[in-house]
């Protein structure tokens, strides 16, 4: 959680502190002084400009610096729905080069109403389906991607399809880039949102599920998404690397659609009856094929029936007594293969995972593993 900003590349640094009468209102509503702090939990470039937004003692608020002067703001607005209340929420948000922000968040002050949401630039505004824990039940949010027609998001949740006791998911979920809304039905919402559930497990008889996923990265050059997943925090410490392609998460997107009736039904597969509706369809800021029928559809066909599996049935990397939160890759060319390099990050160290990756007509073909633990 940081508190000042900085950018490296030109050796400046700002300090961005919440006024006194800020704090004095956070303390009135119970929270202590630690948390009525400005947290900075958006920090985003968009050319010349840097965008980023903080809780600012529970009153988030979001600016645009000049990049090459933190110094200089050129406006402030309201960092609601764009940056979480608590520094203690996960968060994650992008932006678009037309100039939307797409951000993944609490929407209110004590982080009952998470969405989904679309502000600024030209498109309007959208969001999740509010209070719905079928859209979204108590997610915590890890990343977001801007791909093609698309923008993804990756997160973990209480899993609503799970009839056994409550356990949580991990989620890829999407929404079409030029969705606008729907009309009476679903206005102001998605109506391109679907998710589908990531599996990161260990075979065998009985499978060891890591269903919490941690961190991602996006090697957009191989079309691969890296993930670090773990154990619930109740059970036996592990960590898992599972990599999956996007085509994988396309696959599962465009299959059948898992749908419950009622409270008291199965959960069972729905044929996709019009997959990306409107994806493409928008010209000119018209509603087109935005029908009834479709618009009912988008309101409760929205879980995926298939879950998305990743590129080899064995995690890359398995490590037991470890709760790994972060994970990069970089990409080395050798001379007859491609070396991906891990690095995986936990509160009190770092590990490097070196994977030599040959690749034959059925993808991976050679896995190496080399490890070095560097205490931070």
């Amino acid at each position: 959680m940081i508190k000042t900003l900085a950018t490296s590349s030109i050796g400046k640094a700002v300090e961005w502190q919440c006024d006194e009468a800020t704090k004095r209102a956070c303390y009135s509503k119970g929270k202590s002084k630690e948390e009525c702090q400005n947290y900075i939990r958006v920090l985003l470039v968009g050319g010349n400009h840097l965008f980023t937004c903080g809780t600012n003692a529970f009153t988030p608020i979001c600016t645009n610096r000049t990049l090459s002067n933190l110094t200089e703001i050129h406006d402030q607005i309201s960092g609601m729905a764009r940056c979480p209340y608590s520094p203690q929420h996960n968060s994650t948000a992008l932006l678009t080069s037309s100039g939307e922000l797409y951000a993944a968040t609490a929407m209110d002050f004590p982080g009952r109403d998470p969405a989904i949401y679309r502000s600024l630039g030209a498109l309007p505004p959208l969001r999740t389906a509010q209070y719905n824990s079928k859209w979204l039940n108590e997610p915590n949010f890890v990343s977001s991607y801007d791909i093609g027609n698309f923008t993804y998001f990756f997160f973990r949740e209480n899993a609503v399809e799970h009839d056994c006791g409550k356990t949580v998911f991990s989620r890829a979920a999407r929404v079409c880039k030029n969705d606008i809304g729907g009309k009476f039905v679903l206005e102001d919402t998605w109506t391109t949102f679907m998710k589908a559930r990531l599996n990161c497990s260990r075979p065998g008889e009985i499978p060891f599920y890591y269903n919490e996923l941690q961190s991602t990265f996006f090697l957009p050059e191989l079309d691969l998404i890296y993930g670090i997943f773990t154990t619930n925090v109740n059970s036996i410490a592990a960590s898992a690397v599972c990599v999956f392609n996007l085509s994988a998460i396309t696959q599962a997107f465009n299959g059948p659609f898992k749908y419950q009736e009622n409270s008291r039904s199965a959960w069972l597969p729905y044929p996709n009856p019009n997959p990306n509706f409107q994806c493409g369809t928008v010209d000119q800021g018209l509603y087109v094929n935005l029908t009834e029928r479709n618009l009912q559809d988008a309101q409760k066909f929205f879980l995926m029936h298939e879950v998305v599996q990743p590129v080899i049935p064995i995690p890359y990397f398995m490590e037991d007594n470890s709760r790994f939160s972060h994970v990069v890759v970089d990409v080395v060319q050798g001379k007859d293969m491609l070396f991906h390099i891990i690095y995986l990050a936990t509160a009190i160290a770092f590990w490097v995972q070196n994977l030599k990756l040959l690749k034959n007509s059925e993808g991976v073909g050679k896995l190496f593993l080399q490890n070095k633990d560097v205490p931070t």
